[in-house]
């Protein structure tokens, strides 16, 4: 049988032979290409390789209104505070003048928000110990975590560095590292004064005034803002420790 085979095999082979151009005169084999017929429109095509991905069409599902881009959700309880820049006259995040510090753990994701042991008045809301960055809440001393009044934000590293640093900002994109300048630009209304302080000595500040007796307080050392104040009791400037017995 494999004779045979061979036999039939090696014929076909000479019949093809036979049955093309072998003359001098014979053209060039060359590479023939079979035209694609064009596709109509109502046919089907072929079905992608395995290598090839047809494209997957979603159908979005409903989603919530998004958060306003602004607006302050301490005055407006319909306003998010998420997406909002965290610092304004009268807020710290979702954190509003007038809060307790119960009220205050609760609106704010994260620990409980809590009365220092030396100083029951005063509460660290924000601590990064590297570089030195922290944000606090302050209530009145002869009523410890009824009503905060204050929030105070220091930079303690180099002044120069704050301005590299992701710190909370203002809703006008201001914070510790911003230059003098930066905030008159943002906050026009914005004026200069000096404040003894009595542990510091004479210090430069920058205040801007917003509604129901709240200020924005930016106090600067070497052209850099390094401690921010906001809320009530400082339309004049802010000085004075805040925890102290």
């Amino acid at each position: 049988m494999r004779v045979a085979t061979i036999t039939l095999v090696a014929a076909a082979l000479l019949a093809l032979a036979g049955c093309s151009d072998t003359g001098p005169d014979a053209p060039a084999a060359s590479a023939v290409t079979t035209p694609q017929a064009p596709v109509l429109a109502g046919e089907q095509t072929a079905s992608p390789s395995p290598m090839e991905t047809a494209p997957q069409i979603v159908t979005p599902s409903p989603s919530p209104t998004p958060a306003a881009a602004d607006g302050d959700p301490c005055q407006d309880p319909t306003v998010s505070a998420t997406g909002l820049a965290p610092i304004d006259y009268d807020r710290y995040g979702s954190i509003c003048l007038g809060m307790s510090f119960a009220e205050a753990s609760e609106a704010m994701p994260g620990p409980a928000i809590a009365g220092n042991a030396a100083c029951p008045w005063y509460a660290d809301v924000l601590i990064v110990d590297d570089p030195g960055l922290y944000v606090s809440a302050v209530t009145r001393p002869d009523a410890p975590g009824e009503e905060i009044y204050l929030f105070r934000m220091q930079w303690l590293g180099n002044p120069l560095d704050a301005a590299s640093f992701p710190a909370p900002e203002t809703t006008r994109g201001i914070s510790v590292g911003s230059t003098p300048g930066e905030v008159q630009a943002a906050y026009p209304d914005a004026v200069t004064v000096s404040v003894e302080d009595p542990s510091q000595g004479t210090r430069t500040q920058m205040l801007s005034e917003g509604g129901d007796g709240a200020a924005l307080v930016f106090d600067v050392t070497a052209g850099r803002v390094t401690t921010m104040f906001w809320g009530t009791g400082i339309t004049s400037g802010a000085a004075g420790e805040l925890c102290a017995l």
